[in-house]
């Protein structure tokens, strides 16, 4: 379960009698950021892998622990990456387009025509897509 105190407690009354006994183990953000404290983690990294850990398959069976959360982190910094903008000039990013292009050639010439769709469909995309802006 993610959310609040409240919230949680709540589901939990839901789901379960006051008198039960349950046994609960429980992540904050500030124990994400001490587990991976030698990594330099933000508030906002270690807020979002602490609302990624209710969507862990098997966490009854093997567990949170510190080497799940580095995974997690690297997740989290790899979504990051892969979504931040850059800005380069027009002419750069001619250049790759035509330099991309004459790989997929390649890869066409050497292993069949399609080739470069099945082994690269995204990235054929993404090219097309710069293809359309810059030239």
């Amino acid at each position: 379960m993610y959310g609040t105190v409240n919230t949680l407690c709540a589901r939990l009354l839901q789901r379960h009698n006051a008198d039960e006994m349950i046994s609960l183990i429980i992540w904050t953000k500030e124990d994400v950021l001490a587990v991976l404290d030698d990594d330099s983690v933000t508030e906002a990294q270690a807020a979002e892998i602490l609302a990624q850990i209710e969507g862990i398959d098997g966490y009854h069976e093997y567990g949170v622990g510190e080497e799940t959360l580095r995974a997690m982190l690297e997740n989290v910094r790899e979504s990051a990456r892969a979504e931040r903008e850059v800005r380069v000039t027009a002419g750069t990013l001619e250049r790759i387009a035509r330099l991309a292009g004459e790989y997929i050639r390649r890869e066409e010439a050497e292993g069949g025509e399609g080739a470069a769709r099945r082994h690269f469909p995204l990235e054929l995309d993404a090219l097309e897509a710069v293809r359309k802006l810059v030239m």
